[in-house]
């Protein structure tokens, strides 16, 4: 009888676990009452081996013989065992050797009816995560069945999960920190319920969730998440303390997801594990923990459905609402207050600088106005002397045009009138006459006198009568002067 059996190949003289390989099969090549006669091959290494007796290579897998499966995945190392199976870290032959995941189901099922039950969940959770295109949620990239086993092929997540890096750090997280994380987490659920149709992950725990190098959520194991419209599945799988009350009877829709991950939070704000069917408070055991964020969680962890958040949008604006806590007042520091007081000062300067310079500003304002008033007034001197300058040139003008006039009506008296007779002169006056003739060679000194008596309004008869007698005085000898005398005489 030829049948397939599970076993654990471990290191010589060890227990199982100790394994390099963890989970691989052995095929029972015979079988007896007694157990010390069954035997078992290693498709590992191909040695025969007792059924509860180690395997005599150590080290699992030989570095020269690693199984490759469909010719493609080479199989390099164990990552973890679940309750549904195995995980190996493997490469990619067909493409540059590139990391990938392949998820073995287990198959030590006791019962037919157990293992129909874990192929259906193993397909399923092929099925849904080919429909799944979201940066946090873990890539299915094949599929397939071999040697009567099944396999599940993921893209590789270089990180860890939350429950390890936890109890490696052995201390809570930051309220900051986990309340990104968690906005990271109900970005995916909302994903997921609003899908079509809706899926509901239901195991999110700690351990499902994957921290890559890069500080971004993944979550992994889909082995028991199902599509909403599935109403015949009755399951009863849960994770105890994350699992809500309606899991466990077979009843769980998208609620069920917000009570896991407000357990989870609870978690990671305490380091501790949450009671199973009971609301979680962070802050009775972290009072580090805001009350609001503490609100947050338990109202998330109700055990009534109708008091949790109903959407995972609803969950995520209650965070977003929430208020910073407030701050310790911190001791100033002398390199603070240094600092403070170096402000002060430089401010201060810079203060008394900007008055400083205001009132220059002020006093240079105040001498431009001054010198723009000078030179306004100066300005106004220089019009009022222009005017006056082309006053003089219009009387300069008047007085030339009168001289001219009066040469004219004296040429004509010359010509056709006679002129009044000439008193005879004395001495003295013959002796002024030489002198006004040194002093005012052109006669014109009586005519700018009577311009003055007539103010500018001259009367030419009277002015010829004072004027010519001195100019034919000039121009005749004494003979001739009484000729002319009595003929101006004897025409007046």
């Amino acid at each position: 009888m030829q049948i397939t059996a599970r076993m654990r190949c471990p290191k010589p003289g060890k227990h199982f676990s100790h394994c390099y390989t963890g989970t691989i099969n052995f095929l029972l090549i015979s079988k007896s009452l007694s157990r010390k006669k069954t035997m078992a091959v290693c498709p590992s290494c191909g040695t025969s081996a007792p059924h509860d007796g180690p395997c005599p290579h150590a080290g699992g897998f030989p570095s020269s013989r690693n199984p490759v499966l469909q010719g493609r995945y080479e199989l390099i190392g164990l990552l973890g065992q679940g309750g549904m199976g195995t995980v190996y870290m493997a490469r990619d032959l067909r493409l540059h050797r590139r990391p990938c995941v392949v998820k073995k189901l287990r198959d030590d099922f006791y019962r037919e009816e157990d293992k129909q039950k874990a192929v259906a969940f193993f397909k399923r959770e092929s099925d849904v995560l080919s429909r799944l295109q979201h940066q946090n949620i873990v890539h299915i990239l094949d599929y397939f069945e071999e040697n009567y086993g099944y396999f599940l092929v993921m893209e590789y997540v270089e990180g860890k999960d939350l429950h390890n890096i936890l109890h490696e750090r052995n201390e809570p997280f930051s309220e900051e920190q986990v309340l990104d994380w968690a906005a990271q987490v109900l970005d995916v659920l909302e994903y997921l319920h609003s899908h079509d149709p809706p899926v509901i992950y239901r195991d999110l725990k700690p351990s499902n969730i994957m921290i890559d190098v890069k500080g971004r959520v993944k979550l992994v194991d889909f082995g028991i998440a199902r599509d909403c419209e599935e109403g015949g599945d009755n399951t009863h799988v849960v994770s105890a303390g994350y699992s809500p009350p309606e899991q466990y009877w077979g009843a769980a829709d998208p609620r069920s997801d917000i009570y896991a991950l407000g357990a989870t939070l609870f978690f990671l704000l305490t380091g501790e594990e949450p009671v199973a069917l009971h609301a979680s408070s962070p802050r009775a055991m972290n009072q580090k923990v805001s009350p609001e964020t503490d609100g947050i969680v338990q109202r998330a962890t109700a055990q009534d459905i109708a008091e949790r958040y109903q959407t995972a949008p609803d969950m995520r604006a209650a965070l977003e609402r929430r208020k910073e806590p407030p701050a310790m007042p911190k001791r100033p520091r002398r390199l603070e207050i240094a600092i403070a007081a170096g402000l002060l000062i430089v401010t201060c300067i810079a203060l008394l600088a900007y008055q400083k310079l205001e009132q220059m500003l002020t006093a240079k304002s105040e001498e431009l106005k001054a010198s723009e008033e000078v030179l306004n007034k100066e300005t106004q001197e220089k019009q009022a002397l222009e005017a006056k300058l082309k006053a003089y040139s219009r009387a300069v003008e008047a007085h030339e045009k009168a001289i001219q006039d009066w040469r004219a009506e004296a040429a004509a008296h010359q010509d056709g009138r006679a002129l009044p007779e000439a008193t005879p002169r004395s001495d003295a006056a013959a002796q002024g006459d030489s002198e006004q003739e040194l002093t005012d060679p052109e006669g014109l000194a009586a005519v700018e006198e009577f311009y003055e008596t007539k103010q500018h309004r001259p009367d030419w008869r009277s002015l010829i009568r004072r004027v010519l007698p001195l100019w034919t005085g000039r121009g005749q000898s004494p003979g001739s002067g009484s000729s002319d005398q009595s003929g101006m005489s004897s025409s007046d």
